[in-house]
């Protein structure tokens, strides 16, 4: 038979007090006696309850005019990237440290994000975060005209009037192309995300003009998903060709360690002798002994703290406009670029 769940009704039967004292016994700042909230807290020790927190934050927001539910909708795609399951981490020891708690979502592509946030919103969150992905003008609406701030974390926001916390894809990849040709290539490849991606876009942009800007054509092109697998086979496709080029910039650093892995276990190649490699994000694994991948490193501590500390004062002030903050990537130099190491001329004049 299924055990029945221990009710706040038992509470306050065994305690001898009304149910209305058992709310009030686990409600802060609620008046309740010291000796009764000691009897309450006492019954429902022994008998196990425990208060049911997304009910209790529900109904709190229906008897006031500004919700306060203590939640935030968290949506993220491509959850299985380390480089998101790292930052979902850091989200979610901000948002906590802030007083709220995170509603978690995982969605498989951009199309999936308008469902998601209307199921998210069903929970009366007080916010939301949407992570890589950006939303609809019509949630957008919703959203403004239910008073539920957003906050797109790597998304432009662009006409959509909700704030917004991004690296500068763009400047990324001119970064990489600077570095490349300071290394002295010309056959250089990217290895990017699909079309429809705005980051890797954005990142192949700044990389392709700062290229033109030295009278170079971008020598070829693949695509990835940002998993490792995709990386590897993007890596075999480039560096399998009789004339291969001779540095590869990839969109992100775990496409970057496919096609590390390519190289040296599939086609015999060294990286940096037989070509150089860059990646983007500086993900933990891409400084492990075995990578040390020169890559873009995202501030996602300080990006974090900013996209956090802007949804809570919109949250506790919801007539404060959107906002948009932009961060700068920083070159970590390590071994994956020829003549270009973390001790180098050029590591300090980049770091200067």
């Amino acid at each position: 038979m299924q055990k029945r769940s221990v009710t706040s009704y038992d509470v306050a039967r065994a305690a001898g007090v009304s149910q209305s004292a058992v709310s009030r016994a686990f409600s802060p700042g609620a008046p309740i006696a010291e000796k009764t909230r000691r009897l309450v807290l006492n019954a429902a020790r022994e008998l196990g309850y425990q208060p049911n927190a997304i009910a209790r934050s529900m109904s709190t927001a229906r008897k006031e005019v500004q919700q306060k539910t203590g939640m935030v909708g968290v949506i993220v795609t491509r959850l299985e990237d380390p480089f998101f399951a790292h930052t979902i981490a850091h989200f979610s020891r901000s948002v906590q440290a802030s007083g709220w708690h995170m509603l978690l979502f995982t969605v498989d592509s951009q199309a999936e994000v308008d469902d998601a946030l209307n199921a998210l919103m069903q929970y009366k969150i007080d916010g939301v975060i949407i992570l890589s992905a950006i939303l609809s003008d019509h949630m957008a609406r919703v959203c403004r005209a239910q008073g539920t701030p957003v906050m797109l974390y790597n998304r432009s926001a662009g006409d959509l009037g909700v704030s917004s916390v991004v690296i500068e894809n763009h400047e990324g990849g001119r970064l990489a192309a600077d570095i490349l040709r300071e290394a002295g290539h010309e056959r250089i490849a990217f290895v990017g995300g699909d079309t429809a991606d705005q980051t890797s876009l954005a990142r192949e942009a700044g990389f392709v003009e700062r290229l033109k800007e030295d009278g170079l054509t971008l020598f070829q092109r693949e695509s990835g998903d940002y998993t490792f697998v995709s990386g590897r086979e993007a890596g075999l496709r480039l560096l399998a060709r009789s004339e291969r080029p001779d540095a590869v910039f990839c969109a992100s650093d775990v496409m970057a360690l496919g096609v590390l892995h390519a190289a040296r276990f599939e086609l015999g190649l060294r990286a940096p002798q037989d070509f150089s490699l860059i990646g983007f994000d500086d993900i933990p694994s891409a400084a492990w002994p075995g990578h040390k991948l020169t890559t873009i490193r995202q501030p996602i501590r300080r990006m974090i703290r900013e996209a956090v500390d802007i949804l809570v004062e919109q949250m506790e002030s919801p007539d404060l406009s959107p906002r948009t903050s932009r961060f700068v990537g920083t070159l970590i130099l390590r071994e994956t670029v020829r003549g270009i190491g973390p001790t180098s001329n050029l590591a300090e004049a980049h770091s200067a």
